[in-house]
């Protein structure tokens, strides 16, 4: 099968297709940087998870203490350090406001993903021409999926831009194979793995085609050059781990709730394989229909991708389909190794995929020859695109966060002493908003209270790090971690406090006192 080549470009078209990729680019723009700017409690329900502020927490703490810690004492690699490099470098700039870093984040956030927009473009008009490019990029710029994932606070945003480059320099290497470019691309891929280190799992099938389509001299020639420029790269992150951490390349972030999530499940389930948790979440209808594992807002996704992968199939001489096989390979093997390995599928962790549907629909443009098909079809694109991104903004992706967490916060803010010691299963809005050293003790940014839920003595643990106070909802209590706590739980934590209001599935979200030596 002949694979098409480049499209010739004129300067005069270069020049229209400048401005059209800075029109897409304000086009994302406008609504993501619109977000930041909404009152941060509404945005917790919304779109701001309680794992950014582990980010945020973090990062303040290295300015004031050099300790990569969410509380201050258990240093931790829960994180993704690219990201966390922009975080520290806005935390030391200083601000009284404490939501002023955390726009600035945001912001930062929402600019990374506006320029992928038009990397899409420009990849996708080298091969399909204008209309087409200008089709896909924009059902990104409007895409609800990684609009509203660019300003979660945390690297979704920044890895994005780094696969869409990566994945560019990968096509531009092989049509002119160059030193330079091999150079530019090893840079790439390791930015990228520093900005989310599980984005590997896409380059690998960017890797792989680029080994295809070069000849043995340039392979030879280039890819040792673009490894050895990635590995210095990363090197300083994996020694630091290894020297730190005990292991190069486990982060405590990547696997302490899998783990409680599979020992709990064969706890309670002793006799059935752990394979039915993974088909479990793979067959959960929430994950698509919310369109987490397609890249896409509500229910628009499963219309979508059946017309983009005709498209594709369509214009399957086209190097640009490729290309587009090589992004969805990337995000299926994203799904399978956070849903069959980790058993912890988060709608970030599947942004590429919004990557993938783009190019899918740039080749599904292509491929319709009917002038009014193609009227009908961007209209209905752009309707659906937009009202189920409002639906999916008006739900939110975390409504128990302001009334719960939030409100936990300010509790333990008014109500404790300055410097008491906190404690909470999910500790992110509480430390932060509560202006009290929070331990986090799901073990995601503790590597202490994840080697104490392995061995069931997270109570312990608890008392002798000296947290006088435990904040959570019911269910995480009592459903999630009441089995790991061992000795001295339930009769060593008093209720003091409750927030008003019940979520449904989570119950309460309760203040206890811990009780050194219950009766």
């Amino acid at each position: 099968m002949s694979i098409s080549a480049p499209m010739s470009i004129s300067a005069s078209q270069k020049r229209f297709r400048f401005e059209y990729a800075w029109v897409l680019f304000l086009l994302a723009l406008v609504p993501r940087l619109s977000i930041i700017f909404v009152p941060i409690p509404t945005q917790l329900d919304r779109t701001l998870p309680d794992d950014a502020y582990y980010y945020f927490l973090t990062a303040r703490n290295i300015v004031d203490t050099g300790v990569p810690a969410v509380d201050g004492i258990h240093p931790s690699n829960g994180w993704h350090p690219l990201w966390m490099l922009i975080n520290v470098g806005v935390y030391a700039l200083r601000f009284d406001d404490p939501d002023v870093p955390v726009r600035i984040l945001l912001a930062l956030g929402a600019i990374c993903d506006s320029l992928v927009a038009v990397v899409l473009f420009r990849v996708g008009r080298r091969y399909l021409g204008n209309g087409a490019a200008l089709v896909g990029a924009g059902a990104y710029a409007i895409n609800a999926m990684p609009l509203l994932q660019a300003v979660n606070g945390l690297e979704t945003g920044l890895a994005a831009l780094f696969i869409a480059l990566s994945g560019a320099q990968t096509l531009a290497l092989i049509e002119a194979p160059s030193p330079r470019r091999a150079a530019l691309w090893g840079v790439l891929f390791g930015l990228c793995f520093l900005a989310r280190t599980d984005t590997a799992l896409v380059l690998v099938w960017f890797g792989i085609y680029a080994l295809y389509r070069l000849n043995m001299r340039e392979r030879v020639r280039l890819i040792p050059l673009a490894a050895l420029l990635a590995l210095a790269l990363v090197t300083p992150w994996l020694l630091w781990n290894q020297a730190n951490f005990g292991s190069a390349l486990t982060q405590s972030s990547s696997i302490a709730v899998p783990w409680a999530a599979e020992t709990r499940f064969r706890i309670h389930n002793p006799d059935v394989s752990i394979w039915q948790l993974s088909w479990t979440l793979l067959a959960d209808g929430k994950y698509w229909l919310r369109g987490d594992y397609l890249g896409a807002p509500l229910m628009i996704g499963i219309v979508l991708w059946p017309l983009g992968l005709w498209g594709v199939w369509r214009q399957r001489g086209n190097r640009l389909a490729m290309y587009t096989l090589l992004i969805i390979l990337g995000g299926l093997s994203l799904i399978a190794v956070h849903v069959f390995v980790r058993h912890f599928p988060r709608i970030w962790y599947f942004a590429v995929m919004a990557e993938g549907l783009s190019f899918a629909l740039m080749c599904f443009w292509s491929a319709l020859s009917w002038p009014r098909v193609r009227l009908i079809a961007l209209a209905t694109l752009a309707v659906g695109m937009v009202t189920m991104g409002v639906v999916t903004w008006s739900i939110g992706y975390y409504p128990w966060q302001q009334r719960h967490q939030y409100a936990a916060a300010l509790w333990v803010r008014d109500n404790t002493p300055p410097g008491t010691l906190i404690g909470s299963l999910n500790s992110g809005i509480i430390g932060y908003y509560g202006e009290r050293p929070t331990v986090n003790l799901d073990g995601v940014v503790n590597t202490q209270a994840f080697a104490a839920i392995q061995e069931s003595r997270l109570f312990d643990f608890i008392k002798s790090a000296g947290i006088r106070y435990f904040v959570d909802t019911d269910f995480a209590l009592a459903n999630e971690y009441g089995v790991f706590m061992g000795a001295g739980y339930p009769e060593g934590l008093q209720a003091v406090a409750s927030m008003p209001e019940a979520y449904p599935e989570l119950g309460y979200i309760r203040v206890y006192r811990v009780v050194e030596n219950p009766d």
